[in-house]
């Protein structure tokens, strides 16, 4: 297969992905008003304050914390403090996409669809033929976000909570989508 012939494969699958999206159900969909676009919208920004990789290291070590399992899944976390995982590249890089990924679901909050492709192609690659990563682990993440969130903001409400909660749900379901369809099954137990 040429490049050419990839580059069209991957757009192709993104136009299938995300036309599917557009006509799913309504309830597979995260539909939110304008007040909780802007709110999830401010509460990002003012949680990342300009260093997303900061807080997202950060968010990677309260998950280990957390459920230790999940540290298994990263041969780079096993048996590493905090800052041994500082100092290492594939650490860095890791957390750096994952907000950076954040960041765009939190910047197309009106225009979902644009994600979906890539959500899914993420979810694809973290299924047994990839990084091998149980669906069930996806969840942790976005609970120690919230957990941070909460610690760090001092307008953090339940209603924050709720609705952050329902945004990041979407985000791993669409993950496990994409680890179904495209990862060779959910990741193992």
């Amino acid at each position: 297969m040429t490049d050419y012939d990839h580059q069209c494969e991957v757009q192709l699958l993104r136009l299938y992905e995300r036309v599917s999206y557009l006509n799913s159900d309504k309830c597979e969909k995260l539909e939110l008003t304008n007040n909780e676009q802007m709110t999830l919208k401010l509460t990002w920004n003012a949680w990342v304050g300009g260093d997303a990789t900061k807080k997202g290291l950060e968010m990677f070590c309260r998950m280990f914390e957390n459920h230790k399992e999940t540290k298994e899944v990263f041969d780079f976390a096993k048996g590493s403090s905090v800052q041994k995982m500082q100092a290492e590249a594939r650490v860095m890089f890791h957390v750096t996409r994952v907000m950076q990924m954040l960041t765009k679901v939190i910047q197309n909050l009106d225009h979902l669809e644009e994600c979906v492709p890539e959500l899914r192609q993420l979810g694809g690659r973290h299924g047994v033929c990839g990084y091998n990563v149980p669906p069930t682990y996806f969840p942790h993440l976005g609970e120690a976000m919230r957990q941070l969130m909460s610690k760090d903001l001092g307008t953090w409400t339940p209603a924050h909570n709720a609705l952050w909660e329902r945004t990041y749900t979407f985000i791993y379901t669409q993950m496990v989508k994409g680890e179904k369809a495209y990862g060779g099954g959910a990741g193992k137990r």
